[in-house]
C-alpha cells in the first residue's frame, strides 16, 4: 500500500483519476456479487472503502472524484427505481449527502496521510542530522587528535630531548659546562613551551571560545566576525542595537553556534563578498538577521548540501524556544533570521 501511494501520489491527475475509477469499479463489482448472494445488502460500505483507498493512495481530489462517481453509481444500480435517474428531491438529497460524506472522509484521510508523511519526513531528517552530527564529531576528534599529535607531540618531544641532553651534559661535566650553552637551551625550551601554550589555546578556542563565557554572547560574535574576515577575506559587518541582555548558557551557545553555521555556509556555498549581521535586543527578546549577497539556493530542495546545516540551526533554535526563518534567492543571496522571546531564552541584565 505504501509503495503504491508513493508511486501514485505525485503522478498526473488523469492517472490518479483512473486509479480512483478502478477502485470504484471493484467496489461496484463486489457489491453486485453481494446483491446476488444476499437479499438487498448495504451498498455503501464497499464504495466508502473505494473512497478511502482513493484518498489514501491518490490524494484528496481523487477521493472527492471517487465520492462523486460512487454517489451516482449507488443511486443508479442499487436504489429503486434501479437503472434510472429521476432527479427528484429525495434522489438529489441522497447523492449530495453521500458525496458530502465521502468528501469529509477524504479530507480526514488526507489529513492523516499528510501527518504520517510529515512524521516520516521529520524522522528521516532527524536521522540524517544525527548521522551528520556523528560525522562532524568524529571529524572534529580526528582533527584535534592530528593537531595534538603533529604540533603538541612534536614540541613536547623536542622539549624532552633538550631536557635529556642537558641532564647528560650535567652528568658528564657539570663544572665545565658553558653558561651560554645552558642559557641557550633553556631559552629554546621556553620558546617551545610558548608554542605549546599557543597551540593549546588555539585548539581550546576553536572548540569553545573563552570569550563566550568570559564576556558574553555579543563579544563572542564580534570575535567570530573578526576571525571570519581574517580567514575568508569576506567583508562582514556587525550592528547591535538595543539594551544589553544576559542569556542562559544554553541559549548563548545555541545562538553562537547558529552564527557559526551560517558563516560556515557562506564560506562553503554562497561565494559572497559581503555579510551583514544585525542584532536587535528589545523588551520582547532577541532578534538576529544574517544576510549575504552570494549565491542563493532552493530552500525546498531537501537534497541541497546545505539542508543538514539548516536543519541543525532550526533544531538549535527550537531547543531554546526560538524560531528560525531562511529565505534565499539566486539573485539576492540568503537571509537567516532568528527570534527568541525574552521569556524563553533571555533575562534582563537588570533583573
Amino acid at each position: 500500500m505504501d509503495h503504491a501511494r508513493n508511486y501514485l501520489i505525485d503522478k498526473p491527475i488523469w492517472l490518479r483519476a483512473g486509479a480512483s475509477l478502478g477502485f470504484v469499479a471493484v467496489a461496484l463489482a463486489l457489491t453486485e456479487i453481494l446483491w446476488l448472494m444476499v437479499d438487498r445488502p448495504l451498498s455503501s460500505p464497499l464504495f466508502l472503502g473505494a473512497i478511502i483507498a482513493s484518498a489514501w493512495i491518490c490524494g484528496f481530489r481523487a477521493g472527492i472524484f471517487a465520492a462523486v462517481i460512487s454517489g451516482f453509481l449507488i443511486d443508479y444500480y442499487f436504489v429503486p427505481p434501479v437503472h434510472n435517474f429521476t432527479f427528484d428531491f429525495d434522489e438529489i438529497a441522497r447523492i449530495v449527502v453521500f458525496i458530502a460524506e465521502g468528501t469529509f472522509l477524504s479530507w480526514l484521510i488526507n489529513i492523516r496521510r499528510l501527518a504520517i508523511e510529515e512524521i516520516r519526513t521529520t524522522g528521516d531528517k532527524l536521522r540524517a542530522l544525527t548521522n551528520r552530527l556523528h560525522e562532524l564529531r568524529e571529524d572534529e576528534r580526528k582533527r584535534i587528535a592530528l593537531e595534538i599529535h603533529d604540533e603538541l607531540g612534536q614540541v613536547m618531544t623536542g622539549i624532552k630531548m633538550d631536557v635529556r641532553m642537558l641532564l647528560r651534559k650535567v652528568e658528564q661535566n657539570e663544572s665545565e659546562m658553558p653558561t651560554a650553552y645552558v642559557t641557550g637551551k633553556l631559552e629554546e625550551m621556553s620558546t617551545h613551551i610558548d608554542t605549546t601554550i599557543r597551540s593549546i589555546r588555539r585548539i581550546a578556542t576553536e572548540l569553545r571560545p573563552a570569550v563566550l563565557d568570559d564576556f558574553g554572547l555579543i563579544a563572542a560574535i564580534e570575535w567570530q566576525v573578526r576571525e571570519f574576515e581574517r580567514k575568508t577575506e569576506i567583508n562582514c559587518s556587525l550592528v547591535v542595537t538595543g539594551d544589553d541582555f544576559e542569556f542562559d548558557n544554553e541559549t548563548t551557545t545555541a545562538i553562537f553556534r547558529i552564527v557559526q553555521e551560517a558563516l560556515t555556509n557562506v564560506t562553503r556555498h554562497a561565494h559572497a563578498k559581503n555579510v551583514d549581521i544585525v542584532i536587535d535586543v528589545t523588551d520582547d527578546g532577541f532578534r538576529m538577521k544574517i544576510a549575504d549577497d552570494g549565491q542563493g539556493f532552493d530552500t525546498d530542495d531537501s537534497q541541497n548540501t546545505r539542508s543538514l546545516g539548516i536543519l541543525g540551526m532550526q533544531e538549535r533554535s527550537l531547543l531554546v524556544g526560538g524560531e528560525l526563518w531562511i529565505t534565499s534567492d539566486p539573485e539576492s543571496g540568503t537571509v537567516v533570521e532568528v527570534a527568541i522571546s525574552k521569556t524563553n531564552g533571555a533575562r534582563s541584565a537588570a533583573a
